[in-house]
């Protein structure tokens, strides 16, 4: 089998040499199939895009294929985002706490997880296993992070005036 590769290689090695168009008209024909390949992954995930609702496609009079984003893509591409969210501090504390209260099943336990790595990234702190606080506004990012899991029917915003120890979560957050 080895002798087999070892003439098959050598032949082509030979045929390259001999022919001095051999090697741009082998580069020339990678990039063609380089090229076809890159538009298939395209037109695949395009497809993919318009069977979730997330793009529209129309033919133009020139035959050329529009792609238009829809609403609902829209909302995705606020999602996407995640790694970037971050909670803005304002000038001035207001005074109030905003309170996330979940309860989430065994069964999303994965989502649970995610989503509790994603308000301790943003700056929330832990008060209780499902009871996590900040000292800024941060509604919006609490509801694309718990709508982005799909756990919006098990988490609670909440905006108080009052934390028990508020002296020590003062402290925490450099209030």
């Amino acid at each position: 089998m080895k002798i087999l590769k070892g003439v098959a290689i050598t032949g082509m090695v030979l045929v390259a040499m001999s022919n001095p168009y051999f090697g741009p008209r082998i580069l020339k024909a990678l990039l063609r199939e380089r090229q076809r390949k890159n538009k298939r992954a395209v037109e695949k995930s395009i497809r993919y895009l318009h069977d979730r609702g997330y793009v529209v496609m129309s033919w133009l009079p020139d035959g050329k294929l529009k792609v238009e984003m829809t609403k609902q893509g829209g909302m995705i591409t606020q999602q996407i985002d995640l790694d970037e969210m971050r909670i803005s501090k304002p000038a001035r504390w207001d005074r109030k706490w905003r309170v996330v209260v979940f309860d989430v099943p065994n069964t999303k336990s994965k989502h649970r997880l995610a989503f509790t790595q994603h308000l301790n990234n943003i700056g929330f702190r832990m008060i209780q296993k499902s009871v996590w606080v900040h000292p800024y506004p941060s509604h919006r990012e609490v509801m694309i992070l718990r709508k982005f899991y799909g756990i919006e029917s098990y988490v609670i915003y909440l905006e108080t005036a009052t934390v028990e120890d508020n002296e020590l979560w003062r402290e925490k957050f450099d209030l």
